[in-house]
């Protein structure tokens, strides 16, 4: 299951639908507990109205891994598991058109994410990936951007410099 290889014409068919009906989703989210005090999540999703919902458990069968949601009228199809994001977006973004970037984009960040872990300077790379993409989707409603991000990981390293365990000079008598 672990790479599942997918059909070429359901990768055609859903590459369509994806075009319309898709999103190819980046996030940068707060979270305290991570070294740079935030979190990435890439998104892949369908939104159909819940009255189509079958179609949304038949993606779950056919892609073989993600969950579907139901919000009010509307229902999505998710996956955020990075592994088999990584494996199906690879598959699927040779036929996409107009969400092809983002899919590119997604697949770049998550081929980043073990050094963006360890280096802010790669993190901040990857987090100015993620605004390329919300500018692809058009997305007006961001709170956290790749500008959030380094003020905070720069009040974090001036907070290094200036703690008084940094000055260790010792003095050889």
């Amino acid at each position: 299951m672990a790479n599942t290889k997918y059909n070429e014409e359901f990768l055609l068919y859903l590459a369509g639908f994806v075009d319309s009906d898709g999103s190819i989703i980046a996030q940068i989210k707060p979270r305290q507990s991570n070294k740079f005090k935030h979190q990435l999540s890439l998104t892949f999703a369908v939104t159909q109205k819940t009255q189509r919902r079958w179609f949304l458990d038949k993606l779950v069968d056919e892609i073989g891994v993600g969950y579907v949601y139901d919000s009010g009228s509307v229902s999505d199809y998710r996956l955020s598991e990075i592994k088999p994001l990584h494996n199906f977006l690879t598959q699927l973004q040779p036929f996409l058109k107009l969400k092809q970037k983002q899919a590119n984009l997604v697949l770049k960040i998550i081929e980043q994410l073990p050094s963006a872990k360890e280096s802010p300077d790669k993190f901040l790379e990857v987090c100015t990936w993620v605004d390329q993409i919300a500018a692809l989707n058009d997305s007006k409603t961001r709170k956290t951007t790749s500008e959030t991000v380094r003020a905070v990981l720069d009040s974090l390293s001036e907070k290094k410099k200036s703690s008084p365990a940094a000055d260790h000079h010792h003095h050889h008598h």
